[in-house]
């Protein structure tokens, strides 16, 4: 399989070392309500309210951009896990990949088929927002472990 569309090895590091401080930060900014202090800025906003009739567009506001930034991060970081090559990229890995990407999604949008019969109101919209990460992530962890069941694997038969 040509691997042309992934990151090199080097860029796994540098998402694991954004991903994970984002996720932890970015679960306290949602349970505790947390953000930054010091990222109170004046920032050029498209829409700055919902619903959008009532919002003013295409203005500066001042806002706290934690949760902007965290999201940045865990897209960012997750992408760069996700998409960088292994140290050997043959074909197992490319196929565990590709199962494990549609397998995420098979289990994100069920859960998001779920939600949407069984969820209401504004927590729908926080359900929504935790599905812009669920997918990457799920595909992280599936991926990940057939990779450490497979590693078991081979040690076993040694």
């Amino acid at each position: 399989m040509k691997t042309r569309y992934l990151f090199p090895y080097s860029f796994k590091r540098i998402g694991w070392f954004m991903l994970i401080p984002a996720c932890i930060l970015g679960f306290l900014a949602f349970v505790l309500n947390y953000q930054l202090p010091f990222l109170n800025l004046k920032v050029f906003a498209v829409v700055d309210s919902f619903p959008f009739s009532k919002s003013s567009k295409f203005s500066f506001i001042s806002n706290n951009i934690t949760d902007e930034l965290l999201g940045l991060f865990i897209i960012i970081g997750s992408l760069f896990v996700a998409c960088s090559k292994e140290k050997t990229e043959d074909e197992f890995i490319a196929q565990s990949r590709l199962e494990s990407l549609l397998w995420a999604t098979y289990f994100n949008y069920s859960l998001l088929l779920l939600a949407i019969i069984f969820v209401y109101g504004m927590d729908f919209f926080s359900v929504l927002i935790f599905n812009m990460f669920t997918h990457l992530l799920i595909f992280l962890m599936r991926f990940k472990y057939v990779l450490y069941k497979n590693n078991q694997a081979i040690h076993n038969e040694k």
